[in-house]
């Protein structure tokens, strides 16, 4: 039987496998594919910098807030050269994601026998664990003991006491507040995330921001995200120093009055059915070959790898103490069909199928002559692979920037 739904050109070609071709194409270009590269990502990123920023709030996605909350730690970690990084920002899984079935000691999930359901459980965190290890060291006898009341034995193990603490802080996860929005300064760049840390103090950025809000829609009457009648927030910035780092803070919020989300409807719309979240930007932090679970182990025990381009002409992966997982980084694979330079495969990778050129048995013969002018593009081939990996992260945090310092965020504590 023929098939009804066959398509035939005039010369009687059945055209259904081309269109079956093209449909399957924009359905892969519809569901987004593509990896977002490093730039991408970074475009993400509200940092206010200048001495006057201007945002816009958008209205939340169903079942979200506009103001959310999510953890990461600030911890240090190699870096190019051989340095130290102080305050990477690193997403935590423990606090964001899911939690998920506990497993025994056979390596099958645990059953609740009341409910006949998984046993869960938040999801592993090299860096919790280490938290919670070196809290554990700390000596319990002096529970419910004030200060003034110790004798000289007790004040002695508060001081250990205070140094474990002092190390184990570290470790834990920070809590962050996450506002999806456009810049005003770079609209070209889309939706945009703006990051800010808690703070106990209540001197924090979300203490500033809040006052100004609940002003404007008492005043208003008027939700401060709507697109016809929410408004544009400056933020003014100014130099400060913590530490012997000079960062930028901010100094005051205000709120401009009604606007448009944008005087281009159809700019607007594009904004607000844009589907993007902050999840999609704050990543876990990656390597060529590891998981992210196994680089937040890697950073407890202070051999978490990194993207080395210190030499123009020899970027690589470093992975300190694990030789076979950097040569393994810094070596191309075998994949004809990849998008990535990195993954692109070179006629020596190719299983042969006649004898390699070689020093010993090229000739003129074989290679000819080619005088076309080019460039050693090779150079940039693994650079594609630290997109993600090792730098986007450092502008996470980034409004505490120190001056001068580049690329170099300190997220300070404030």
């Amino acid at each position: 039987m023929e098939n009804s739904n066959a398509t035939t050109n005039a010369q009687g070609g059945d055209l259904s496998n081309l269109k079956k071709m093209f449909s399957d194409y924009q359905k892969q270009q519809t569901q987004g594919t593509k990896k977002r590269s490093r730039e991408d990502l970074l475009a993400k990123y509200f940092v206010p910098r200048k001495a006057k920023e201007t945002f816009r709030i958008l209205p939340p996605k169903t079942g979200r807030k506009h103001i959310e909350e999510a953890f990461f730690h600030v911890v240090t970690t190699n870096a190019a050269g051989g340095k130290k990084k102080h305050g990477t920002v690193i997403y935590c899984p423990m606090h964001n994601d899911p939690k998920v079935p506990k497993l025994g000691s056979d390596g099958k999930p645990l059953i609740d026998p009341s409910t006949g359901n998984p046993v869960l459980v938040p999801a592993p965190c090299p860096l919790c664990a280490q938290h919670k290890k070196l809290i554990a060291k700390q000596d319990p006898s002096l529970k419910g003991i004030k200060k003034e009341n110790m004798n000289d034995a007790q004040k002695v193990i508060k001081a250990k006491n205070d140094e474990i603490y002092k190390e184990a802080i570290k470790w834990e996860a920070k809590k962050f507040y996450i506002v999806r929005g456009i810049d005003k300064g770079a609209e070209k760049d889309g939706v945009k995330f703006w990051r800010f840390k808690h703070n106990y103090k209540n001197q924090g950025t979300l203490d500033k921001l809040l006052p100004i809000l609940e002003d404007y829609m008492s005043n208003q009457q008027a939700d401060f995200s709507d697109a016809l009648t929410g408004t544009d927030l400056n933020i003014i910035m100014t130099d400060s120093e913590f530490n012997g780092h000079v960062y930028k803070a901010i100094s005051a919020i205000t709120a401009k009055g009604k606007s448009l989300l944008s005087n281009d409807p159809l700019v607007a719309r594009a904004w607000l059915d844009d589907d993007i979240t902050w999840r999609d930007v704050f990543t876990p932090k990656k390597a060529p070959n590891i998981t992210p679970l196994e680089f937040l182990q890697m950073v407890v025990s202070g051999t978490s790898p990194y993207w080395d381009d210190t030499d123009a002409n020899n970027k690589h992966w470093v992975f300190p103490g694990r030789p076979d997982l950097e040569e393994l980084a810094n070596t191309r694979k075998a994949n004809l069909d990849a998008d990535n330079e990195e993954d692109i495969e070179m006629a020596s990778d190719v299983d042969e199928e006649y004898p390699r050129v070689t020093i010993s048995n090229i000739t003129e013969s074989k290679v000819g002559t080619y005088t076309d002018n080019a460039s050693d593009l090779g150079r940039e081939t693994l650079a594609e692979t630290a997109e993600v990996a090792d730098t986007v992260d450092e502008g996470q945090g980034a409004e505490n920037q120190s001056s001068g310092s580049g690329s170099d965020y300190d997220d300070l504590p404030f």
